[in-house]
Formats: structure tokens, C-alpha cells, sequence
């Protein structure tokens, strides 16, 4: 059972990732340093990013919902003991995304430096 739910909010983690809007032009950055682009380049991506990001709002609005329904639907076949523990891993897993988040900002790093840009 702790291996289904590791394994649940592991994929839940992946995908709310990747389904997080693009924000600050962190990416747009990235991909300026990282691919050398020119100004009309810098342009053109960033106009790709703007035509793509109500997309994008949508479907992390759609994770989120996804994610708060999957976790009522397993505390939902948890004792109370369980429920108790999953809350606290909840809480922690949110607790460590918020970390992570902060030492980005704080070292000024970049998501497209830690990915390869796709």
C-alpha cells in the first residue's frame, strides 16, 4: 500500500510540474542563454509562449482539481490512523516543493537548467 501511494504522488508531483504555467520567463531565459537566440528568435518563442499559456493555466487548474480528487477518493478508503498520516505526508511533499521553489529563486537558477529544453 505505501508503495501504490509513494508511487501515486510521485506521478502527481511529475505532472503538476509540468503542468505549472510558465512564470517570470524562466524558461524564455533559459532558452536565450542556453541556445544563443538572436532578438527575432527571442521574439517569435516568446510570442509562441504567450499564444500557448491560457493552455497552459487550463491544465494546471485541471491538475490541481485531479490532484485534490485523488486525494479525497484515497482518504476515502483510509482508517482514520492513515488519513492522519497521509495529511502529514501531504503536508510535507508541499512543504519540500515549496523549498525546492525557494532555493530556485534564491540561486537564481532556472527550470531550463536543470532540464534539457525541449
Amino acid at each position: 500500500m505505501k508503495y501504490i501511494i509513494a508511487i501515486l504522488m510521485s506521478s502527481m508531483i511529475a505532472f503538476s510540474a509540468a503542468a505549472e504555467p510558465m512564470q517570470g520567463g524562466r524558461m524564455m531565459k533559459g532558452l536565450t542563454r542556453h541556445l544563443d537566440l538572436s532578438t527575432e528568435q527571442q521574439q517569435q518563442v516568446e510570442q509562441i509562449f504567450e499564444s500557448k499559456r491560457p493552455q497552459m493555466e487550463g491544465l494546471h487548474e485541471q491538475m490541481q482539481a485531479l490532484r485534490e480528487s485523488t486525494n479525497t477518493e484515497i482518504k476515502s478508503v483510509l482508517n482514520e490512523d492513515q488519513q492522519t498520516k497521509f495529511e502529514k505526508m501531504q503536508e510535507k511533499r508541499e512543504e519540500k516543493r515549496d523549498r525546492f521553489k525557494g532555493q530556485h529563486k534564491k540561486s537564481g537558477k532556472h527550470d531550463s537548467e536543470n532540464e534539457s529544453a525541449e
